[in-house]
């Protein structure tokens, strides 16, 4: 059974496989680092909350180092959508900004080992 990934509203928009995030097709978006998501790149996604991607105002983003892209797995059944969790609707939804190829926005300081 998969641990899905919810968007705000409550829609399965992905799964997670040990710390890696997919999209349901299958393919590696990016991974989680605590409560951090980053893209392979290394580059800062958002943050990990109620198995959501999220854009947190208060969150200190931090390039990690990169990582290889790990294969596709098969896909997973699209699942079925959860009441929308309250308190992150404050919140906007960052899963999209794991499609993208490139990060967004300006540099962000490394992150101290």
């Amino acid at each position: 059974m998969a641990m899905y990934v919810y968007g705000t509203a409550g829609e399965p928009r992905g799964f997670l496989f040990e710390t890696t995030i997919y999209h349901l097709n299958g393919t590696p978006l990016g991974r989680l680092s605590g409560s951090r998501v980053h893209r392979f790149d290394g580059s800062y996604v958002g943050e990990w909350a109620h198995q959501m991607v999220v854009a947190r105002s208060d969150a200190r983003p931090r390039r990690i180092p990169p990582a290889a892209v790990p294969g596709i797995l098969p896909p997973v059944a699209t699942g079925s959508s959860r009441r929308p969790v309250a308190e992150y609707r404050n919140f906007a939804d960052a899963f999209d900004l794991l499609l993208e190829s490139s990060p967004s926005g300006g540099q962000l300081p490394e992150a101290a080992e």
